[in-house]
């Protein structure tokens, strides 16, 4: 990858499921969930922020960053990791997808040229929090904020949009484990093979 790129890790959920801020949960002895994550693709990247309002995610030694909007939401996260970031090209991931394959971002990162986002499609669904964004998606997201629309892909209709199929993603990643989060205490056990 010739162009440089942040890493934007979202740790802003409530985590009603899991019972416990995701972004704290334990991989490895020492080592939290986003932790893990900074560990595992950070080199790919220029820079990482984790965009987060806990005050315990300063300890990571990352740059942090707080939400722009008092909405919890995705697309706060993205919007406030974007306007943060010192690159141009950024990638988004929710904390709680510990299994992110670097060849996918990778994939992802080189095929934005030209884009406002490089989004995969798995069972017919975007994945928003799997995605390469570029900064002239801010003003965009900024509008749909501002008008109270939160979902994340609501946004795509008005960006310039570079779609990546299934297919595509399967020859990256064949049981798309890039797509996996942990949202109940059961799904931990998944944690157990980091």
């Amino acid at each position: 990858m010739s162009e440089r790129a942040t890493l934007i890790i979202l740790a802003g959920g409530e985590s009603k499921r899991m019972g416990c801020p995701k972004h704290l949960l334990p991989t490895a002895p020492g080592m939290t969930l986003i932790e893990h994550l900074h560990r595992h693709l950070s080199s790919l990247f220029t820079e990482t922020l984790v965009v987060g309002n806990d005050p315990g995610l300063q300890r990571m030694g990352v740059r942090t960053v707080k939400d722009l909007y008092p909405l919890r939401c995705p697309l706060v996260g993205i919007y406030s990791g974007l306007c943060a970031a010192r690159t141009d090209l950024t990638f988004v991931v929710a904390c709680d997808m510990p299994f992110v394959k670097p060849r996918l971002v990778r994939h992802l990162l080189f095929i934005a040229a030209e884009v406002d986002a490089a989004v995969p499609i798995v069972n017919g669904y975007y994945e928003p929090l799997c995605t390469v964004y570029r900064k002239s998606a801010i003003p965009v997201i900024q509008e749909s904020l501002d008008l109270g629309t939160l979902k994340v892909t609501g946004i795509y209709e008005y960006l310039r949009v570079r779609e990546v199929s299934e297919r595509i993603v399967r020859q990256i990643d064949p049981e798309l484990s890039s797509f996996v989060n942990l949202n109940t205490p059961r799904e931990l056990k998944l944690l157990s093979g980091l």
